[in-house]
């Protein structure tokens, strides 16, 4: 009965998965705008979330509670399942929070203390470095004027991605800025193993993963930072070299006399 059930899900996920590509295609292809696209994401996205974390609990109740004797290769696949679920669910958060960064409004926009915002990032996140043995330090950090949750958002996207892509090395991460002209220039750098010249530009593309299966999120993260930054006004861009690690760069009005 549950294995019925979960094939049903399954199936049933496959069927919505191809509706909500499709209606997106239609949207972008009418050129409804970001805000109408956003929307239609965000329902897209709770409605396939609550399906696909179904699919994750039957799959779960079938290897802890099958009745009878089971073989290697039907756990394994069972497992399959479960890490498959899992990774839906990681594209639809990502997804749910790209299209709120399509939802970015300069009219809201208030000046912001970037270093409290770093500050409540490395709060959050203390756990997480904490376990990884990763070291975080920064300089002292201008006010701009911009959505304070989501330049979080960037803050946040950019020092978990020096984390997860430290190499064998501890984590070592450096956040600083110095103005330019009437632009905020952060900074971001870490110590990890690097990216090639050619991939500087591709690691910013939505879904992108520069080595297949190693990490399991959804490869939204620097699209998602890059889009909340030039809705700012700002660009975003990287320097890096093999075995010394990468900067990520990013500009930003600075909207008030500091």
């Amino acid at each position: 009965m549950i294995g019925d059930t979960l094939h049903a899900n399954c199936q049933s996920q496959l069927q919505y998965l191809d509706i909500m590509t499709k209606g997106a295609l239609r949207d972008m292809e009418s050129s409804k705008s970001d805000m109408e696209v956003s929307e239609f994401i965000l329902r897209a996205c709770h409605d396939f979330r609550s399906s696909t974390r179904a699919v994750r609990i039957y799959s779960e109740l079938l290897l802890k509670d099958a009745d009878g004797p089971r073989s290697a290769t039907f756990e394994q696949r069972l497992g399959y399942v479960a890490a498959g679920a899992q990774k839906i669910d990681s594209l639809v958060e990502g997804l749910t929070k790209y299209s709120l960064a399509l939802q970015t409004d300069p009219s809201a926009f208030q000046s912001t203390a970037t270093d409290v915002l770093l500050r409540s990032v490395l709060m959050k996140m203390r756990k997480e470095l904490s376990d990884c043995g990763a070291k975080v330090t920064y300089d002292e950090l201008p006010r701009v004027t911009g959505d304070p949750d989501r330049l979080m958002q960037v803050l946040e996207h950019l020092v978990r991605n020096a984390v997860v892509h430290c190499g064998e090395t501890a984590p070592q991460v450096h956040i600083s800025a110095c103005k330019r002209g009437e632009d905020w220039v952060f900074e971001v750098r870490d110590n990890g193993p690097g990216v090639e010249d050619a991939a500087l530009e591709r690691i910013f593309l939505p879904f992108e993963r520069l080595k297949s299966g190693e990490h399991t999120g959804a490869g939204l993260g620097l699209a998602i930072s890059r889009e909340i930054v030039e809705r700012h006004g700002g660009r975003m861009w990287a320097e890096s070299q093999i075995g010394e690690g990468s900067t990520f760069f990013f500009t930003l009005p600075s909207g008030v006399d500091c």
